[in-house]
This record gives C-alpha cells, structure tokens and sequence, in this order.
C-alpha cells in the first residue's frame, strides 16, 4: 500500500510541476495558430543569389523606404531621422520623429505621413509633425506599423499588435496572438476599425487605379487584398516562404513588391498549432535561450494582382544577413532596407520569371 501512496505523490508532483510550469506566473498565453506551410514552389523560386550594386553605409535600421513626389527617395531610421536620397546620390535628413519611425507615406498633397511605433500616425506640415493619433495602450494604437494614403485623403494605418509594443514582435510570434487592427481615417480624423483579429498585420501598398490596398500579414506569411469601404478580405498570395513585412505597389508595371525579411520557422511554427507544448517549449528558451532563427538573407516577390509570382529578388546567403523589411524599385534599380540591417542597398532589376521560362 505505501508504494502506491508514494506513486500517487510523485504522480500528483509531477501534474502540479507541470501545471506550474505551463500555466504559472510568467507563463506563455499561448494560443492556437495554425498558418499554411510554405509552399514549395514558392521556395524553390529562391535559389540563385545575387549581390547587390550599390551599398551605401551610415543609414542603421531603414525599416521603410519610400519614393516622394520631389523624385528622391525617403527612408526611416532606427535613431529617429527621416532621410533623403537625391537621384544623383548623397543622402541628407530631412525630419526626426523622436520616436522610432517605420512605415512612409506620401498624401495627394504631399505631405509626408509617418507611423511611428512609439509616437503614433504622424504628418509632417510645414517642419513641425501633427499626432493624427497618439501612440497609447488599447484602444489605442499599441504598434503603429505602417500605412498609405488614398487619392480621397483617407490613411489606411495596420496596428500590428493590440497586445505588444516595438521591440516585442517576438512575444507577439511565441504567443500566435492575433489582435492587429487595419485603421482608416478619414481626412476629417474620424478613426474606423476596417478588420481586426489579425496575426501582425504589417505592410500596407495601394492600387490608385483599382483601388485595392494589400495588407501583408506576417505571422501568417500571407498577403491580403482589403476593401477600404467595406473591411472586407480576401487572400491574395499564401504559403510564403518567408515572414511578409513591407510591401509596395509599383504602378509602373502593376506588381506588388512583398519583402520577407526572414525564412520561416519550422521549429517555432510546429508548436503554433499545439498551444500547451509551446507554453513548455518558451519555459525552456527562458533557461536555455532562443533556438536557432532561421536564415535572413534579402528576400523579395513581385506578384501581379492575380497574386502570381512574377519577379523573385534573392540577396546574399551569408551567415551574418539581417533580412530586407522592404523593398522598392527606385531610378532602374531594386532598393532595399531592414530593420537590424546597417546598409541600405541597391540590386539589378531580377528578369521576369515568364521570361525567364521562355528562353
């Protein structure tokens, strides 16, 4: 009888270790996610790198980068400066946000907007930044991500997180949380929720001439179309191989430019679907660190608006990358930033994959 008493104890220690351990203080609130597996096709896209032409040094942490309507090519910086790069080279600050900006947008008029992750939806008028919408805890904005103007005024702005701030994607990605907001303000500041209950909505790029926005999602490393009168969303690319940041539109050849500045994880997205193992894989990481991120080199898709694939931007493999947060063609080349990465840099305009398929 005493055998079984001390089996029932060590039993009953080990469910109360176990409970302490997945549900105690300083737990994960883990959450079910289950986003597509990356498909292979898609992978297999990315298999011949390429060096870049231009690098240019002294521009730590451009997260966004943005043509304007002076024809220069603008970039926010992790120390707060909004830089200027003039077509014949050379770049110069032109504003400084005091926080730390990430998305860049230019209005109809001109104007420079900003999303600023510890500030909030900026415009900057005649030198000195207007707060459209103050940085603050929920309801209000608690990651301010990225955004466009539309021809009417109207801003859309994502909110990457109702639940963590910058500096706390990777809390958000443990957790699989999926609170990010799509705002929409109207020129006279009315603020509207359009879709909510996302996995980090992210980069935002619009169609002036159908009048689609795309949203890129990352957690789920897929790309949405948005109605900005309705909310309504529909999926426009899934499967990527890597996590979407910012996108952009390229009126020029009507393709949508998706930077994915890291692979995807398949360790960390195994638990995703299995809430209570990933509560006990974080309490492991807390005693023995992070696992192994996965490789970050630059990584870019241009997709049509059929969300097929027609470019593929594929930077340097080396060990040290940081990853491209965005990508945009600017004055012939392919002009890429990110948010750990200390250079901004230029690459050749990658062939068109159906021309490629016809030679």
């Amino acid at each position: 009888m005493a055998w079984v008493l001390r089996l029932a104890a060590v039993l009953f220690g080990l469910i109360g270790l176990f409970i302490l351990l997945a549900f105690g203080p300083g737990s994960l609130d883990a959450r079910y996610f289950n986003p597509t597996p990356p498909d292979p096709a898609l992978e297999a896209l990315y298999s011949s790198p390429v060096e870049p032409v231009i690098t240019e040094d002294g521009l730590h942490g451009t997260e966004d980068l943005e043509p304007g309507p002076d024809g220069r090519l603008y970039g926010s910086l992790a120390d707060g400066r909004i830089m200027a790069r003039a077509p014949e080279g050379g770049w110069e600050e032109v504003a400084n946000t005091g926080g730390r900006p990430l998305g860049l947008a230019f209005s109809p008029d001109g104007r420079l907007h900003v999303a600023d992750a510890l500030r909030g939806l900026m415009r900057l008028d005649d030198g000195e930044w207007t707060i459209i919408d103050a940085a603050g805890e929920f309801p209000a904005l608690v990651f301010t991500d990225d955004l466009t103007v539309l021809e009417d005024g109207t801003i859309i702005l994502t909110d990457a997180s109702g639940r963590y701030g910058y500096g706390e994607y990777m809390e958000s990605f443990w957790e699989g949380e999926q609170t990010a907001r799509i705002l929409a303000y109207a020129p006279d500041g009315t603020r509207r929720v359009l879709a909510d209950d996302m996995a980090f909505a992210n980069g935002v790029a619009h169609d002036p001439v159908s009048g689609d926005v795309f949203i890129a999602e990352t957690w789920a490393a897929r790309v949405h179309v948005l109605d900005p009168e309705t909310g309504d969303l529909r999926v426009l690319i899934d499967a990527l191989p890597g996590y979407p940041d910012n996108i952009h539109w390229d009126p020029d050849e009507g393709l949508l430019w998706i930077a994915m500045p890291s692979r995807r994880s398949e360790l960390l997205e195994f638990f995703h679907p299995r809430p209570i193992l990933k509560r006990l894989m974080r309490r492991l990481t807390d005693v023995f660190g992070e696992p192994e991120l996965p490789p970050r080199p630059v990584m870019g898709l241009a997709v049509n608006r059929l969300g097929e694939p027609v470019k593929v931007l594929y930077g340097p493999t080396h060990e040290d990358e940081l990853g491209a947060t965005t990508i945009v063609p600017w004055q012939g080349l392919i002009w890429t930033g990110g948010l750990d990465r200390p250079t901004v840099d230029a690459f050749p305009v990658p062939q068109r994959l159906d021309a490629a398929g016809s030679e």
